[in-house]
């Protein structure tokens, strides 16, 4: 009696489990993406130079975040800022946090083909950046 009130118990353990809790590394989004263009950035007068895109972000099954913004100094591509932070996803939406200084945390629609997306945050429909593996 005891073994199968023990069986049970792990049977509904088991169960009970939601394919939810995680990203089970199926998630399109993950891995490092890098920005390559931004059109109408949501902050007057941004342009993305060749070194602005050697700007990153990792999207990991865990739904943390590293990005890294790179920005040119006297004559030198150095990385200004680093950060960790958190993304979701609700339905098609994703929200995270943009890799460059002031843009911040955005949520959008992320349209997947192959190693590139593009993101359009809701709030600036006009805007799109577009990040590629």
């Amino acid at each position: 009696m005891k073994k199968l009130f023990l069986m049970l118990f792990s049977i509904a353990l088991l169960v009970s489990c939601s394919e939810d809790d995680d990203a089970n590394g199926e998630d399109d989004i993950l891995g490092t993406w890098y920005a390559v263009e931004i059109t109408n950035p949501p902050i007057e007068g941004f342009v993305l130079s060749e070194c602005n895109q050697n700007s990153n972000i990792t999207f990991n099954p865990d739904f943390s975040t590293y990005s890294e913004f790179y920005s040119e100094t006297d004559g030198s591509c150095e990385i200004e800022d680093s950060s960790e932070s958190t993304w979701s996803k609700d339905g098609e939406i994703y929200t995270f946090t943009i890799p460059f200084e002031g843009i911040g945390q955005l949520n959008g629609r992320a349209d997947f083909n192959g190693d590139t997306f593009i993101f359009t945050p809701i709030a600036s429909p006009e805007t799109s950046i577009v990040f590629e593996k």
